[in-house]
């Protein structure tokens, strides 16, 4: 069966995979700072809002252009 590798009882050693005697590597985790520098992270305020001017600037072009193709099509 093919979950013998995984969930077998040992019977069947041509299937097993894992080494039970391999060496297991431990690593440790690094805590994070407890102080919070504030320009760290975000886009930003002047990001945000250079990006939202930018598509309502370029959602009002394109309005203007279908606009006047329109107008060119039904005049």
């Amino acid at each position: 069966m093919e979950l013998d590798a995984l969930f077998g009882d040992g019977k069947n050693s041509d299937v097993d995979t894992i080494d039970p005697d391999a060496e297991v590597q431990e690593f440790e985790i690094e805590e994070a700072p407890e102080e919070v520098d504030e320009r760290v992270g975000g886009i930003g305020w002047k990001m945000l809002t250079l990006f939202v001017c930018g598509g309502l600037v370029i959602t009002a072009l394109a309005v203007a252009f279908m606009v006047w193709v329109i107008e060119g099509l039904v005049l």
